[in-house]
């Protein structure tokens, strides 16, 4: 099977439970405050690992505060020998408010993600090889360095287009094995409205990148792979009790591309990915919010064959 190097952020949650999010000029006491490991890399490398993969996460943390981000990789059985430990510069970090529904809304700082250094990318990807997979998120610095480098070497990508900013649009999206956006995403790298229906956007990003498999997730209604050269495949959500949604996007991307790397048809992948997902937001934090793949393949959700888009 190949293996998954994440070559993405690490960043330290500060978590807070509010009755509302906060307003411009507002001042607002909180309900709540917690500590997690999160960032959307670290995230991501954890779910790759509980879905059965063998997961390496390469990046940068702060050498005086980063710890608890490594213990929580270790824990999961990610590899974290890629990991620089940085003393000019301290950890990523978050500040995260979660609603009483459970929605959330993050400020990101992105401190060590941001330091990544051309060498240190070269000599990582030197160790992996041809049908290997490099995991993407845009929270970290040099994309468009790891992009080039890992195609020349025959290695697999994955770009989870997120945060979106114009910049991206310099970077070789067409290198790229998988894309993964949201609707907002999806309409700022086809320069079109994201108020299209979900076929158009999919029908411009198609024509923008018709080499690259497609992924276009639709919150509270699914989400659409558009392998290419296939018909698209749509996938419903489970519905459950929203606790925490933080990391759920990150535990579907790492279910979907893991279980595609372990032979699973896209059918099957989309409804394990979307399990996973309903899982995850049930309970509070990022990583410590996903499931294993067990837990998921036991759950009562992957039973019900009625998550229709």
């Amino acid at each position: 099977m190949p293996s998954v190097l994440n070559f993405g952020s690490l960043n330290i949650d500060y978590v807070y439970g509010v009755e509302h999010f906060v307003s411009a000029g507002e001042t607002l006491a909180s309900t709540s405050r917690e500590v997690f490991a999160g960032g959307k890399g670290l995230n991501q490398s954890v779910a790759f690992a509980k879905a059965g993969c063998s997961v390496y996460h390469a990046g940068a943390i702060g050498k005086f505060d980063g710890e608890i981000l490594l213990n929580v990789l270790k824990k999961a059985g990610v590899d974290i020998s890629n990991i620089q430990l940085r003393e000019d510069v301290t950890s990523g970090h978050t500040v995260i408010q979660v609603d009483k529904n459970g929605q959330n809304c993050i400020l990101l700082y992105g401190g060590a993600n941001q330091s990544l250094q051309k060498d240190h990318i070269k000599q990582v990807l030197s160790k992996f090889t041809v049908g290997d997979l490099l995991m993407l998120q845009n929270e970290v610095n040099n994309l468009d360095y790891m992009m080039e480098e890992a195609s020349a070497r025959g290695i697999q990508i994955a770009f989870n287009v997120s945060p979106f900013c114009p910049a991206l649009l310099n970077l070789p999206l067409h290198l790229c094995s998988y894309l993964l956006v949201n609707e907002v995403e999806a309409a700022g790298i086809a320069q079109c409205s994201p108020n299209e229906k979900p076929e158009k956007l999919l029908a411009a990003l198609e024509k923008h990148l018709p080499d690259v498999n497609i992924v276009l997730t639709l919150g509270a209604r699914g989400s659409i792979f558009k392998p290419v050269g296939s018909d698209p495949l749509y996938q419903g959500i489970f519905k459950v009790q929203a606790i925490d949604t933080t990391a759920s996007g990150d535990t579907y991307t790492g279910f979907l591309l893991g279980s595609l790397l372990q032979g699973k048809n896209a059918k099957e992948a989309l409804k394990i990915a979307a399990c996973a997902a309903a899982v995850a937001v049930t309970r509070k934090g990022a990583a410590p919010s996903i499931p294993s793949l067990q837990e998921v393949l036991t759950s009562d959700l992957i039973k019900n064959e009625d998550c229709s888009f």
